[in-house]
């Protein structure tokens, strides 16, 4: 019985540690993917119900459509998947398709199934990579801001650690910071600043995951799931077996914590550069909605409902 119990307990182990992980990995991606998509969705009815939806595809789609692509596309590269055909930006007025990435894949490599769920969350990765290069070249108070979003990627990986409490007090916190480091009146005053802010309103527009991207990085969840599973199987198997010993000091670089660490540290990193980027798009919104609106009542359309 002794030995049976040693082995349920190794599962559950395996189990709990390998959900944990993709709890806030994936937790991250969709929920903030949803955030930006909602915001999304009320800005463009806002145009839609006001100066049509053609001025925000030129005002925003032609820079944000590409970004968003380009997303998927790095990700099926990195995933050997085969691009058939990709439009970075070809506005539809029939279906409202702005840009479109078909690929294809082998349905027998793991690797590759496992690359329909970065695929499909590539837009919302890659556009925060694409804001962080513009934070870095364009503004001047740059290591301020950056900063800031060290502070906030260390409160979001206490949320990963455990520590909710300490997340949730912390991350408005470090969020106005960063936001009163970013609008400062120095900044007023450099052109760069406002091209940034323009960049950051178009890329964080469109980093949002429309249906068919969940729907397509669902296809990868399980093979992400089984891989976990036996990754983290093979780490804690041999710990448990003390075979890790004989790997000396190589077996720091592989160990649990370590890995674990790194990815606590990545999740941590773009889940504060997810948080700006709703906030830009939540500013955005809230913008457009104002002076959209004051449009609409001028021409005695009254008040926008941007929600349906």
């Amino acid at each position: 019985m002794g030995e049976l119990n040693s082995v349920l307990d190794f599962i559950k182990l395996v189990v709990v540690t390998t959900f944990s992980q993709l709890f806030w990995l994936l937790g991250f991606l969709f929920v903030f993917g949803l955030i930006l998509y909602v915001f999304a969705r009320f800005t463009r009815l806002t145009y839609v119900k006001s100066v049509g939806h053609k001025m925000d595809v030129i005002f925003t789609g032609w820079i944000g459509t590409p970004v968003h692509e380009l997303g998927h596309a790095i990700f099926c590269i990195i995933f050997r998947h085969r691009i058939i055909e990709m439009k970075l930006y070809t506005p539809n007025s029939t279906d409202g398709t702005l840009g479109y990435v078909h690929h294809a894949y082998n349905q027998n490599s793991t690797y590759q199934r496992i690359g329909n769920f970065f695929i499909g969350v590539g837009p919302i990765i890659f556009g925060a990579v694409v804001l962080y290069a513009a934070l870095y070249y364009l503004i001047p108070n740059r290591e301020t801001i950056f900063s800031g979003i060290e502070a906030q990627s260390q409160t979001l990986m206490a949320g990963v650690q455990g520590d909710y409490s300490a997340a949730l007090s912390s991350i408005r916190a470090t969020t106005l910071s960063t936001l009163l480091s970013l609008f400062n009146t120095g900044n007023f005053s450099d052109f760069r600043f406002w091209i940034f802010l323009y960049l950051a309103i178009c890329v964080a527009s469109h980093m949002e995951l429309s249906p068919p991207d969940i729907k397509g990085a669902t296809g990868g969840l399980i093979s992400l799931v089984i891989f976990f599973l036996f990754l983290n199987m093979l780490i804690l198997g041999l710990e448990a077996t003390g075979i890790s010993t004989g790997f000396g000091s190589w077996w720091n670089y592989i160990k649990l914590e370590n890995y674990a660490a790194g990815i606590n540290k990545w999740v941590g990193t773009f889940g504060a550069l997810f948080v700006f980027a709703s906030v830009i798009s939540g500013l955005n919104f809230l913008v457009s909605y104002i002076l959209l609106s004051l449009y609409n009542i001028v021409k005695g359309k009254g008040l926008i409902n941007p929600a349906w």
